[in-house]
């Protein structure tokens, strides 16, 4: 077996020094990527309808055939039951989201059509008049026309002769052409004369970056942080009138476009099902030693140079005595399958010199998870 030593030195400080960011931060995030306008929000929708044209495959309920009796009432056309017996119907739930703005004569998008009964299939079928409510009850679009189920067949190349053959599921499709919006959600970019301003991710020194960029950005506005996620910057006229919606518009132009230095909490993620391991820049290991399988990992403390002469860097646990170098049995020694670094060490460098060694994906992710069990991993860890 080959003797593997691999010493990781710990990673120079990216920046000299934290700057506190301004509107001119060059590698900062837009705002427009790191929050969201109060008020400016999708909202959903939901209806029940009947798809009809089946070719046989609609469902054998009679609840279904009972509802389409009562959609023929409404238009005054009486039958019966027995009249309308068939397989060539189906109920379904109509699902959309309604985005923010949308006016009269806007068509929704990505309209989901599912069986609710026994259908085995939509493939071909046409929406009828569907009206969609919010969950106020009112309704803010209708729906109709034929759906999609998406494509069938043969997947590959026209040259390989054909391909794997594949098939969407049929139960489930999508309208065609989307809903038409009847009735606008009501929405006010301001409430109380302030825009709120929210972040996708709350973090107090996020928060703290984004007031200082907008007071720099609008000098003579009110700007206030209320916690780690909502920041107000206030319209409020000395006259007490509401500010013009031009303004308002102008004014959230330019504040999206301001950029900011988030903080970014130290995190772990690993997915013990594939195998993956994806961690911040700021995750760093504490003095641990690990034996997994054949691998063997022993993170010891930095060893620093005063004067030109080793510090101290060992103490003892039961005697307290000190020295540069632990006594015999303690350091480290070229072993096979030994890996040695140093303490604040990244896990990107404790990955690189794992994979050196020859570990497998779940061997990084026992590794990781025996590291943060013994306290040793300064970052959350989350597992998928």
């Amino acid at each position: 077996m080959r003797t593997v030593l691999l010493c990781l030195l710990p990673i120079c400080a990216s920046f000299a020094a934290e700057t506190v960011p301004t509107t001119a931060v060059a590698g900062g995030v837009r705002l427009k990527d790191l929050c969201e306008i109060d008020g400016v929000r999708a909202n959903q929708l939901n209806g029940i309808g009947i798809v009809v044209g089946l070719p046989g495959t609609g469902d054998k309920s009679a609840a279904t055939l009972r509802m389409l009796k009562q959609m023929l009432d409404k238009k005054k056309l009486s039958f019966s039951e027995l009249d309308l017996a068939s397989k060539n119907v189906a109920m379904v739930a109509v699902t959309a989201d309604f985005p923010a703005f949308a006016r009269p004569g806007n068509r929704l998008t990505n309209t989901q059509i599912s069986c609710i009964g026994d259908a085995t299939s939509l493939k071909g079928g046409v929406l009828m008049q569907t009206s969609l409510e919010g969950a106020d009850g009112i309704i803010y679009a209708v729906g109709q026309g034929p759906v999609s189920i998406g494509g069938f067949g043969s997947a590959g190349p026209a040259n390989a002769g054909g391909g794997s053959p594949h098939a969407n599921l049929e139960t489930v499709a999508l309208l065609t052409q989307g809903p038409l919006v009847e009735r606008p959600f009501p929405a006010e970019l301001l409430t109380d004369n302030q825009l709120k301003i929210k972040l996708r991710r709350p973090d107090f020194t996020t928060a703290s970056r984004v007031v200082h960029a907008l007071r720099e950005a609008f000098p003579g506005f009110a700007v206030t942080a209320t916690d780690a996620e909502l920041v107000t910057l206030s319209f409020a006229a000395p006259d007490g009138q509401v500010p013009d919606s031009t303004a308002v518009v102008a004014a959230i132009d330019k504040l999206q476009q301001l950029r900011v230095d988030p903080d970014i909490l130290a995190r772990v993620v690993i997915n013990s099902r594939t195998g993956t391991v994806v961690a911040g820049q700021h995750v760093t290991i504490s003095p641990v030693a690990v034996s997994h399988g054949g691998l063997s990992l022993r993170i010891q403390p930095k060893q620093v140079q005063v004067n030109g002469k080793p510090a101290i860097t060992w103490k003892d646990p039961v005697t307290n005595l000190t020295s540069p170098t632990g006594p015999n049995g303690t350091r480290v020694v070229m072993v096979p399958g030994t890996m040695s670094v140093l303490e604040g060490a990244t896990v990107e460098e404790i990955a690189n010199g794992l994979n050196a060694l020859g570990a497998r994906p779940r061997d990084l992710v026992a590794i990781f998870q025996a590291i943060h069990s013994a306290g040793a991993l300064n970052a959350e860890l989350i597992e998928m």
